[in-house]
């Protein structure tokens, strides 16, 4: 039967899984932007040469990327402990949206070179939105809850 416990344990193991394979990506990103500048060339809207800005913007989105993925698991490991509505998890939404914004910042400057990093960006922008908003949705039954505690 499923229960909140598996789908904590699921969640965790995705998690996990995605962090490996964002790490392990790494090693893949030379030959990554190698190929996909081979197919592409001549496509965009400054010419030139796309390896070197995509390789930087890969770097830097990975490192979001990981600091999202991380601070994910310390979430799942609070809420599987019971602590779901505290300042530590309102902590964890909000470097993950921070995490978003700025992975899609980031593709939003590589766009210049080829329109479809635009794509990336406006997932990007939209995933960090949401989680803004459910951390201010966390922030305010942290609030409610703070607030029930000092009542009773």
């Amino acid at each position: 039967m499923w229960t909140n416990k598996s789908s904590i344990m699921l969640s965790k193991a995705l998690t996990l899984i995605l962090t490996a394979a964002i790490a392990s990506g790494l090693v893949f990103i030379p030959r990554l932007t190698d190929w996909y500048c081979g197919i592409t060339v001549g496509r965009g809207f400054i010419d030139g040469d796309l390896r070197l800005p995509m390789m930087i913007v890969l770097y830097i989105t990975t490192v979001f990327g990981l600091a999202a993925s991380v601070t994910l698991i310390l979430l799942l490991g609070s809420i599987s402990k019971g602590r779901v509505f505290t300042k530590g998890n309102t902590l964890c939404l909000r470097v993950i949206s921070w995490a978003c914004l700025l992975a899609s910042a980031a593709f939003a400057v590589l766009g210049m070179w080829r329109f479809i990093f635009f794509a990336f960006a406006f997932l990007g922008a939209f995933l960090g939105i949401v989680i803004r908003v459910l951390k201010n949705v966390f922030a305010a039954a942290v609030e409610l809850k703070e607030e029930n505690d000092y009542t009773v």
